[in-house]
């Protein structure tokens, strides 16, 4: 009888920590769901924000300028520019100069059309032709010349010959006015061409990583809130032969499966060859701080 008393009492135990243990789940699961507001059909934005070693200034893409002196900009890029005026492109997507063309292209070459189809079509039979002909050589049509062409595309007037479209940057510029351009201040920095092969190695996976991780949230039901900037701070150390040693997550989004996208697209973007030997500390090792900006 004692036994069966102990073995009830053991039951009853095991089911109390049983349901504590369920509302603590259940606490962290409801915790979760507080960052996490209305659903979002698309994750439209997604930048990039570069930051040098040891640096507090910003690594950016942008127009180059006419006037290459030396300033004090907080941004480092390839080239030292200088503008006027700064701005940043409203398209965002991989960094892209305006190409020379008419913004409405494609709307002004579809108009054209139909207003042509909308034309009476007239044909003139003539005498002549209704007698035998010889054969006589085809004539070729004449082509348009290639600045005529070039009127034709999407673009802008004061846009750069050599590209085609619209503007665009995926750097995280927050604080910088919409324009046609992507024009920035910037200082010449020395490590530049290093970030940016990793930043393109880094293009081909972030953005159908994100994608994933946020189709697996909706369809858990979890949602993102919208009109908000979430940002995963990095910090990698590589060693001498630019392969991945530690990625340490230095701030998070508040959304894990961000972060982990984050990390992920790094450890498959690396190595990253041939790292630049100043940037190589007494350890043997590099560290780069990255932080990538997930806008909904």
């Amino acid at each position: 009888m004692e036994h069966k008393e102990h073995k009830n009492i053991l039951y009853t135990l095991l089911a109390a920590s049983f349901l504590i243990h369920m509302g603590i789940s259940w606490v962290a699961i409801d915790k979760g769901n507080l960052t996490l507001g209305e659903q979002t059909e698309d994750i439209s934005a997604i930048k990039m924000k570069l930051l040098p070693t040891r640096e507090l200034k910003q690594i950016v893409e942008s127009e180059k300028s006419q006037f290459k002196e030396k300033n004090n900009s907080r941004f480092l890029s390839q080239k030292n520019n200088t503008f006027a005026r700064q701005t940043r492109a409203a398209n965002n997507g991989r960094f892209k100069a305006a190409g020379k063309g008419v913004r409405e292209a494609t709307v002004q070459k579809n108009n054209q059309q139909v207003k042509k189809q909308k034309q009476p079509q007239k044909e003139q039979i003539k005498i002549s032709d209704l007698a035998f002909k010889k054969s006589r050589p085809v004539k070729i049509k004449k082509r348009y010349p290639l600045a005529k062409l070039r009127q034709q595309r999407k673009g802008l007037k004061t846009g750069q010959s050599a590209s085609v479209g619209l503007g665009r940057t995926n750097d995280y510029l927050e604080d910088i006015p919409l324009g046609d351009f992507t024009k920035l201040n910037t200082q010449e920095y020395e490590f530049y061409g290093f970030y940016h092969r990793i930043r393109q190695k880094l293009e081909q996976f972030w953005g159908l990583n994100i994608q994933e991780k946020a189709n697996k949230l909706f369809k858990q039901g979890r949602t993102i809130a919208s009109d908000s900037n979430l940002i995963t701070g990095l910090t990698i150390k590589i060693d001498s032969q630019g392969r991945i040693v530690d990625i340490i997550l230095k701030s998070t989004s508040g959304v894990k499966e961000l972060d982990d996208a984050a990390i992920k697209s790094f450890n498959q973007a690396g190595p990253f060859p041939n790292p630049p030997s100043g940037m190589i500390q007494a350890d043997g090792k590099a560290t780069i701080d990255w932080g990538f900006v997930v806008n909904t």
